[in-house]
């Protein structure tokens, strides 16, 4: 497998000639739009030619048509105007992903997870990453022992509340604060995962490899983990944090959410275990075509292969997958994995999520039946930089409902 290439700028922009007529519009009236601030642009070096942001064409279209159909129907013009959502953090496109810009493919190569989650934060890692550490509730070692059966991330939502109070620089709101906090909550998580008692100033990677005693060169594709699921643009989770963020929360109330949300049963996250089942079928069988052939044959879902974001594999896939073969190439497991994901993009051109990873990685890190639990803690680094943005971003919204019940007599 190969990694894709970064996409070409030149595929994320077109022509004011292709822009017009995109809208329908004349060259004066696209050109009014840009000065308005509607479509972004960029100069073409060597000439006096401009080309244009295509999302804001395609946005702006969409504007558009939802007007044009809306005219005469009372709440869905505004309204509707109301949800469209901006952010300056993650571009999700068919063929990548990015971080303030930054291609997640490169980041993955070349950055920690603290330099990325910095990133997101519009923070230098050295300043909220530094080597002071956030204090332990005095009751922490009881709490743990009580909360022992409850999983890694259950435990997380018991203790981050305590774990605030103990740290009272956590209920700073600034955008410094928020980051100093970011980094706090990612030590703990990172402790409560390794059952330590206390977070460590250790590059997260290694310090999760270390306590979990993983696999040799494990260290590196934790990493490289962490970095790939931090954000994955407006997902639900997402979307849920930014609403309790509107309301002025902690990092740690607004990480308490997005793990709530997490669980959701609509959420792919919420079919984990259907897509652990099928994993554990694929790695147990000598032929795990047959496992993919049979679901197949008998119409049943193959949770785990399909993108509903990508025209192409996932791109967080096929970069832990790369990982993986070019440092464990030779792992029987790893092959069978494969070879089930060149028979379900064969027979139904369906290509693997990036759930399926995932949950190998976290098979092999011991955290059977929890597998997601260390690409829990990159996400929170998104979670974070939404609330982040959403609180620093916007002021408190307070919409109004359209009721369509019953009039009062």
């Amino acid at each position: 497998m190969v990694v894709p290439a970064p996409v070409r700028s030149e595929a994320l922009y077109i022509t004011a000639k292709e822009a017009a007529a995109a809208l329908g519009v004349s060259m004066p009236t696209l050109y009014a739009y840009v000065s308005r601030g509607l479509i972004r642009s960029q100069g073409v070096a060597g000439s006096r030619n401009r080309r244009y942001w295509k999302v804001d064409i395609e946005r702006l279209r969409g504007r558009r048509v939802l007007h044009e159909h809306s005219q005469g129907q009372p709440g869905s013009g505004e309204e509707a105007k109301g949800l469209v959502a901006e952010t300056k953090i993650t571009l999700l496109t068919e063929r990548g992903l990015y971080y303030r810009g930054r291609d997640v493919v490169e980041l993955a190569e070349t950055e920690t997870f603290e330099s990325v989650a910095a990133l997101l934060w519009e923070a230098d890692p050295k300043a909220v990453f530094g080597k002071s550490l956030p204090s332990a509730p005095p009751s922490l070692a009881r709490l743990r022992r009580n909360l022992a059966e409850l999983t890694v991330l259950e435990q997380a939502m018991a203790l981050f509340p305590l774990i605030e109070r103990a740290n009272p620089r956590s209920y700073d709101l600034s955008k410094p604060g928020f980051a100093r906090t970011g980094a706090d909550l990612s030590r703990w998580y990172a402790a409560i995962l390794a059952g330590s008692n206390a977070p460590s100033d250790a590059p997260v990677h290694e310090f999760i490899a270390e306590s979990l005693g993983a696999p040799q060169g494990y260290a590196d594709i934790i990493r490289r983990l962490l970095i790939v699921c931090a954000d994955h643009e407006f997902d639900p989770t997402a979307y849920a944090v930014r609403a309790i963020a509107n309301a002025g929360v902690t990092p740690y109330y607004a990480v308490v959410t997005g793990i709530i949300a997490s669980r959701g049963q609509r959420l792919q996250s919420g079919r984990i275990e259907a897509a652990a089942r099928l994993l554990e079928e694929i790695l147990s069988i000598p032929d795990p075509r047959d496992t993919i052939v049979a679901r197949f044959r008998n119409g049943e879902q193959l949770v785990g292969f399909g993108s509903p974001v990508h025209d192409k594999m996932d791109p967080r896939a096929a970069i832990i997958m790369d990982a993986l073969k070019r440092k464990f190439g030779d792992d029987i497991e790893l092959k069978r994995l494969q070879r089930a994901a060149d028979t379900a993009a064969e027979i139904s051109g369906a290509l693997m999520e990036f759930i399926l990873p995932a949950l190998f990685v976290g098979r092999k890190l011991g955290l059977k039946g929890q597998e997601l639990a260390v690409s829990s803690l990159g996400r929170m680094a998104g979670w974070i930089a939404h609330a982040m943005e959403q609180y620093h971003g916007h002021p408190l919204i307070r919409p109004r409902a359209r009721y369509t019940g019953p009039l009062p007599k």
